[in-house]
């Protein structure tokens, strides 16, 4: 049966369609989360909060684990009209935007978008890709939807229409004690809770690349933003990379140096930013340990991609 949209209150169908040429409806949101104890965000970070506000958000930044805002950081949100909040760190991601829900900031918004800073990008511009997702008529929507552990959308770019984050399932979901969990605690209840809350309430998962329809993934469900990272920079349909796939490199996939190869410099991000993170973060120990299975897994579709990124080049269509 087909998933009917839900709109927000107020705004109908008919009007919600006439936004389809835009990015996101006016007053749109984005509660974006970092992680920055010394209280100023990086380069590579200010890039994509600059990408954020091309697309018309009205941007609120949490700084988790800072006590003060850094000069810079402070001047950055000042010149570019971000609210800036600072608490302590304490249930991650999802902690840090119940923070802000509970300020009553989202009230009003047609849509909330929750982003954070475990991505590098964007390596191309944000507004075509959200207008190619159709972002202003899904009543939820994400970058990626996988099919790792159970049909989710990956929280590090979720949208949700005012109507889709009001509906009692997903409202449960948001106001869990999450700074009394663990990390695993809050993937599961958080990360993927949200998208079973959304499913419960008849809202479908819309993503920009989505693996729920694959067959091969059924049988072997993975995490698409470390098997299939160079296929999505290659083609711009998810213009990003992990932090943690180049820093922890967990699944101990091979030829991650080719990621220098596949950022275009003409969009302004610069692989420089990457260099010097990875410079002043050294991978961080594993709390799980991926199994010989999982990683043969990982490196053969990692190799399936990096053998078509290669015949691409010899054709001369890939970057």
């Amino acid at each position: 049966m087909q998933s009917v949209p839900i709109f927000p209150a107020g705004i109908t169908k008919k009007q919600v369609e006439s936004t389809s040429s835009t990015v996101l409806p006016t007053g749109t949101i984005c509660l974006f989360a970092c992680y920055v104890p010394d209280g100023n965000i990086p380069l590579h970070t200010r890039f994509y909060l600059k990408n954020l506000l091309s697309c018309g958000v009205v941007l609120h930044i949490i700084l988790s684990g800072a006590e003060t805002i850094h000069e810079s950081t402070q001047k950055f949100c000042n010149n570019h009209g971000i609210q800036a909040w600072t608490r302590p760190n304490g249930g991650l991601d999802f902690g840090a935007w119940q923070f802000l829900l509970q300020k009553g900031l989202v009230e009003d918004a047609p849509y909330i978008l929750f982003a954070n800073d475990s991505v590098f990008g964007p390596f191309t511009p944000l507004s075509p890709l959200l207008k190619k997702l159709k972002a202003s008529q899904r009543p939820a929507w994400g970058l990626v939807a996988s099919r790792a552990i159970t049909p989710h959308l990956q929280s590090w770019f979720i949208g949700l229409s005012q109507a889709a984050f009001r509906t009692p399932s997903v409202q449960r979901v948001l106001t869990l004690p999450f700074a009394e969990m663990s990390r695993d605690e809050i993937i599961w209840h958080g990360e993927l809770g949200l998208s079973v809350a959304l499913k419960a309430a008849n809202i479908p998962l819309h993503a920009a690349w989505s693996d729920l329809d694959k067959p091969l993934a059924r049988f072997f469900p993975a995490n698409p933003m470390h098997t299939h990272w160079r296929d999505m920079v290659q083609t711009e349909t998810v213009p990003f990379l992990k932090l943690e796939v180049l820093r922890d490199n967990p699944f101990s996939i091979p030829h991650l140096e080719d990621w220098r190869t596949l950022i275009p410099t003409e969009n302004g991000f610069q692989p420089e930013w990457i260099e010097a993170y990875l410079s002043q973060h050294p991978s961080r120990a594993l709390t799980l340990h991926p199994t010989w299975k999982g990683r043969a897994v990982y490196a053969l579709m990692n190799q399936w991609d990096r053998l078509k990124w290669r015949k691409d080049r010899r054709r001369g269509t890939a970057r």
